[in-house]
């Protein structure tokens, strides 16, 4: 597994309900300032992430501030950003035994 970039976030629902636009809107507002800066693997509802290539970083930063410029980022409770080593996060062999599944873009890669 690759090194990833990855974005998780909490919004407030509560909050979100009682504003001008749907929950659901504001998830995908997210999502597409988001995809649009690389975050395009979509785990969660409110989990992303991109691998670490070049530019990483910077991309990264702005997805950041795609999201400060989103007007539902009033909604946001909880947002963070973290690197995931490849080679040292798969724990699933600890608990059952086997390795993880692939993530959607490494299926392609192994094709190749």
């Amino acid at each position: 597994m690759a090194d990833r970039w990855v974005i998780a976030y909490d919004v407030d629902t509560a909050a979100a309900a009682q504003g001008q636009v749907t929950v659901m809107t504001v998830y995908n507002r997210i999502r597409r300032a988001l995809a649009l800066h690389g975050f395009q693997e979509f785990t969660q509802l409110s989990i992303y992430a991109m691998d670490d290539t070049d530019n990483a970083l910077v991309r990264v930063h702005q997805a950041l501030q795609a999201l400060q410029g989103l007007a539902e980022r009033q909604y946001i409770k909880r947002l963070h950003v973290f690197k995931i080593d490849g080679a040292l996060n798969d724990v699933l062999p600890i608990v059952a035994g086997h390795a993880s599944a692939p993530a959607n873009g490494e299926l392609e890669a192994a094709a190749e």
